[in-house]
């Protein structure tokens, strides 16, 4: 706690005792407020100071104490002047207002106040003056409009048009696309209704678009949001019509489950709407251009439905115009055609990825014809997905063959790598192809590249280079088909890579004959790894530091308490003693008032054991331990504490957790009592969900977690209390609505 100093000890003692009859001065001196404070004579010598004063102030005792306060601090009064200030003060007694403090070449704003204190005589003995640097929350406050001013200027500049509808269906509020959009302005559709005698809705049909199905209505009636419905606008004075794209979110408040508003998005679409229109002669080109197309071109469905068929394919596959719409089945008599459909359908439906293979189709007459057929998905249709394919026939380029398998072995292997950079090996060749993936993240022009393995061995780091090449040798000779590894490559530029690199062996007739590889750049995984490695540790130095400093606070407790407490009444004892043993008469007084200080003592010392023994809860049990603070709580500051314990579920607890229970209790009723500022407490322990609930709730003046985060020494031994039996932790609080501690936990089985 941030106590008062007098560190040159010149406040007099007759200073002194005045202040402490004022509950103000008392409260300085005690160290229990959390601004500067300063306090001077009547003539604004300062006396005294505390700890926070000396660091926001910047001074010492020694430059302090003794001197005129204006000409230490440096300060402007705002919205009055010093002579208006020390007026208000000698009259009123005290003086409230801000000032701005220059310090470091930056100006702070504090919130102070100055109250008088008078002896017994009336006369000013001192001043107490407190600051409170509100500088953060007048940034805070400016941030706040600014981004406010900001959220209504993005509103204001998006392209779409938006509009909040009230739940009775009238517009709230638009921005100035919208009253664009609709030509309206804005004093004009505020507050009207959705409908309009300019304009009429209509579908894309062209029948009329009902008042019941705007989106904006369903989602006010329903709850659910609309997307991308398109509703066509008909003008009455000019003739025109627009098209528009409405979407549509609902709006609930924490007190009911329909919508109070709906907000609604629109965006003309008629430019849209007619590109689609000429898409649909697109459609009909496509057609044309495929009726006289060289190649075999075909959909189906994804029940095997031939949907289109161009002429060439027809005429190749021996089927007639009447067969479009029939299954697999119904439109080819060959078995062999039968399953390679059913199977290339099923493989580009399954993974939606293209199928380049090369196809082998015999003719009635005994005929071989090669193709090279590509089959891929094309974009669903009422729902059902679609899957098309054309081929060229190759029968005259089966010289380009060899080449033509490698690009797809290739093509295959690659995949199987699933990485950034694919490598292919020619064992027979040695020449290595490395993909221009290799050289994006690597940084080497192709001219700089020499295709062997020896080139890419010299750029591993030389502590990795010995162990994969260990490594690579093992898989050759043993005829590993998988290998995967990591090591730091040199780029370009001279530094090191961390690379995960996969590779794929393949084998012909027993002779291993091509290696596929794939490289992948994880140094920012690695990166990723450490931080998370340091961040772990960092974590765990402040649970300790958390700890230790618990320990030292529970042992300035127990300090203050026998030093404050057991040690005057034990010194009060003795004194009584002493005096007995001179005073030759009655000296059995004095003796029974030492006998009832030194009794005092020993309930002081008994209770301070309470708090501190883990076998209170073995002695005397949870439920007792429980009323026993809420006796104190009573006794201290007359807060009624109502408790609800289940005894059901207190059968269940292990004495651990018990003890966990009572200390949490403990920490909480002594927030309660220094901060709460309550009358009432509460206290439910009782089981939920096949856990146990403890509740612990106030009617004080709460808090913003926001701003006054929970990782007080306190809070941080519940969490890890509670952390310890695997249970959570849920603080419900906010400025003058109490703060309810809500804990969960499982039984012990």
């Amino acid at each position: 706690m941030t106590k008062l100093v007098n560190k040159t000890s010149i406040l007099p003692s007759t200073t002194l005792s005045v202040s402490y009859k004022s509950n103000l001065a008392k409260e300085a001196l005690s160290g229990s407020v959390s601004e500067a404070v300063i306090i001077t004579d009547s003539k604004f010598i300062i006396r005294g100071f505390n700890d926070i004063a000396a660091s926001v102030y910047g001074f010492t005792s020694l430059d302090a104490n003794g001197k005129l306060l204006f000409n230490v601090l440096q300060f402007e009064l705002i919205g009055t002047n010093i002579d208006i200030a020390m007026e208000n003060l000698l009259n009123n007694g005290y003086w409230q207002g801000d000032i701005i403090f220059n310090h470091c070449n930056r100006k702070l704003v504090f919130s102070t106040r100055c109250n008088v204190i008078k002896d017994d005589a009336g006369v000013i003995s001192s001043i107490v003056i407190n600051s409170y640097n509100i500088s953060k929350k007048l940034s805070q406050e400016k941030k706040q409009g600014i981004t406010e001013n900001t959220y209504q200027a993005l509103v204001e500049s998006l392209a779409e048009g938006v509009m909040l509808i009230n739940a009775n269906g009238t517009i709230g509020a638009a921005n100035k696309n919208a009253t664009s959009l609709l030509g309206l302005t804005e004093d004009e559709i505020k507050g009207k209704r959705l409908t309009s005698p300019r304009w009429k809705t209509i579908r894309e049909d062209g029948s009329e678009f009902p008042k019941s199905d705007y989106p904006a209505l369903v989602t006010l009636k329903t709850g659910k949001e609309c997307n991308n419905v398109v509703m066509g606008l008909e003008y009455f004075k000019n003739d025109n019509k627009i098209w528009i794209a409405v979407n549509t979110r609902a709006v609930f408040d924490n007190h009911s489950n329909l919508p109070v508003a709906a907000v609604v998005s629109f965006v003309e679409i008629t430019a849209v709407k007619e590109k689609n229109e000429r898409l649909s002669e697109s459609e009909s080109l496509f057609r044309n251009f495929m009726k006289d197309s060289p190649t075999l071109g075909w959909i189906y469905d994804e029940d095997g439905v031939l949907i289109y068929g161009n002429p060439r394919f027809m005429e190749n596959m021996g089927l007639a115009a009447g067969t479009l719409g029939g299954n697999v089945p119904a439109v080819t008599t060959s078995e062999k055609v039968l399953a390679t459909i059913l199977k290339r359908n099923t493989r580009v439906l399954q993974n939606g990825k293209p199928i380049i293979i090369e196809e082998v189709l015999t003719g009635s007459d005994g005929s071989v014809r090669y193709y090279i057929c590509y089959w891929f998905l094309l974009p669903a249709k009422n729902n059902k997905k679609l899957v098309g394919g054309h081929a060229i026939e190759i029968t005259d380029k089966k010289k380009a063959q060899k080449e033509i398998d490698k690009m797809y072995e290739r093509y295959h292997f690659a995949i199987n790598a699933s990485s950034d950079a694919i490598w292919d090996l020619d064992i027979a060749t040695g020449f290595i192809y490395l993909s221009d993936s290799f050289i994006t993240f690597t940084g080497y022009k192709k001219e700089e590249i020499i295709p062997t393995p020896e080139w890419l061995f010299s750029k591993i780091h030389p502590q990795d280079k010995n162990r994969i090449k260990v490594n690579v040798d093992y898989c050759l000779n043993n005829n590993v088909t998988n290998w995967e590894n990591e090591y730091r490559f040199q780029i370009a530029d001279g530094s090191y890579r961390h690379l995960l690199d996969k590779a794929y062996a393949h084998h012909e007739n027993g002779k291993l004959n091509r290696v596929i590889g794939a490289m992948q750049d994880i140094t920012q995984r690695k990166k990723l790894e450490a931080q998370l490695l340091h961040e772990q540790v960092q974590k765990q130095r402040m649970i300790n530091q958390a700890t230790i400093k618990a320990q030292e606070k529970e042992r300035n407790r127990i300090c203050g308490e026998l030093h404050d407490n057991v040690n005057q009444l034990l010194m009060s004892a003795k004194l009584h003693i002493c005096v007995a043993k001179k005073k030759d008469q009655h000296p059995h007084e004095l003796l029974d008032k030492a006998t009832e200080y030194l009794l005092m003592a020993v309930e002081e010392i008994r209770g301070l054991s309470k708090t501190l023994t883990s076998t209170v809860i073995t002695n005397i049990g949870l439920q007792k331990s429980i009323a026993d603070i809420a006796a104190t709580m009573l006794l201290l500051k007359n807060i009624q504490l109502h408790v609800y314990i289940s005894n059901e579920v207190v059968a269940k607890l292990s004495p651990e957790q018990q003890l966990m229970v009572y200390r949490i209790i403990q920490e909480q009723s002594n927030n309660i009592l220094k901060y709460a500022e309550t009358s009432e407490a509460l206290i439910s322990l009782k089981e939920n969900n096949q856990q146990v609930e403890l509740i612990i709730s106030d009617h004080g003046k709460g808090f913003n977690k926001a701003e006054q985060k929970v990782t007080g020494i306190g809070f941080i031994n519940i969490f890890n209390r509670v952390d310890a039996y695997n249970g959570n932790v849920e603080i419900i609080t906010s400025p003058g609505n109490g703060c309810m501690l809500i804990i969960n936990f499982p039984i012990a089985e």
